[in-house]
């Protein structure tokens, strides 16, 4: 089982990647710049869920007045 620190790190290369492969394959027309974008969204939504997922959840408790 990997850390969640190593998942995020994993996912953090996979977006850097993607950013740099996907405008070739674009260019290529081997994806549209559509499915390249939305791609690219949707491993930046894993990594936001995953940055989530550390934060400890009384840290967003909101705060008593």
């Amino acid at each position: 089982m990997k850390t969640l620190l190593e998942q995020i790190a994993a996912v953090r290369r996979e977006i850097f990647l993607r950013e740099q492969r996907y405008p070739h394959q674009v260019a290529a027309l081997i994806i549209t710049a559509a499915k390249a974008h939305h791609e690219i969204e949707c491993m930046q939504a894993v990594l936001k869920t995953l940055k989530r997922l550390k934060k400890p959840e009384w840290l967003s408790w909101p705060k008593p007045k």
